[in-house]
């Protein structure tokens, strides 16, 4: 793995692509999607027998995830008694569901087609396929990429492999490659397994905002508080 710490010229440096997470990244996912979902899976729990009050699943859905935890129904099952059918189940509400119409922010748009007039532009998201490539329907974005590519949720080699086969088709070189996103232990971590330069969104309020790398893997070569800023970081490589 490259050290993201590592001392580099970064100087003129030619990119051959910027590889784009979708949720938290590109769209405002925390803002516009996840307080329904999260509706719709503590619901689902109690359906299923989950034995508690929905304003206390919720502030326990809350906590949970400012801790960083990975499987949130899961661990909300154990805490409060619940199956882990109730656990799935919320699993299955949150993430496959019909997309509301949904918009980008204008300045996010505009960062979008600025990018893709510096490098080829791929997405690299993970979810339910379905429910993943109707937002990028809704959107309407699918022409800025060279391909889309949708990784299953709970894979448990995460980004990883799909990234590398994603390089090798277009061959481009890791080092030369700009992975983007809103996770360190998802996207970040696999761009620097890489040797990929890696640039983290941490916007406020964003679902993974309070997450903190976890040791030299998930730290970023750079992080920006919205994808508007990349241009600018990107030309100052040119």
């Amino acid at each position: 793995m490259t050290d993201p710490g590592a001392v580099r010229n970064d100087a003129h440096v030619p990119i051959d692509a910027i590889v784009l997470d979708l949720d938290d990244t590109i769209l405002d996912t925390a803002s516009l999607l996840v307080p329904i979902a999260d509706q719709r899976a503590v619901q689902a729990m109690i359906a299923k027998g989950l034995p508690v009050a929905a304003d206390i699943a919720h502030t326990t859905l809350r906590e949970l995830r400012s801790q960083g935890v990975e499987d949130l129904f899961g661990e909300i099952a154990k805490r409060h008694g619940g199956s882990p059918e109730s656990a799935a189940a919320a699993t299955h509400a949150f993430f496959r569901y019909d997309v509301p119409p949904i918009a980008l922010e204008p300045e996010i748009e505009a960062a979008l087609h600025t990018l893709h007039g510096i490098a080829p532009l791929a997405l690299l998201t993970a979810g339910f396929e379905t429910t993943q490539r109707q937002k990028v329907a809704r959107l309407d974005i699918e022409a800025l990429f060279v391909e889309c590519v949708y990784v299953r949720l709970g894979n448990p080699d995460g980004k990883e492999p799909a990234l590398r086969a994603l390089l090798t088709r277009h061959n481009w070189r890791p080092e030369h490659v700009v992975v983007v996103g809103d996770r360190p232990a998802s996207d970040i971590r696999a761009g620097n397994a890489l040797g990929c330069r890696t640039v983290l969104v941490r916007t406020a309020g964003g679902e993974f905002a309070e997450h903190a790398p976890d040791g030299p893997a998930e730290t970023p070569w750079r992080t920006i508080p919205s994808l508007a800023h990349l241009p600018d970081l990107l030309r100052s490589l040119a």
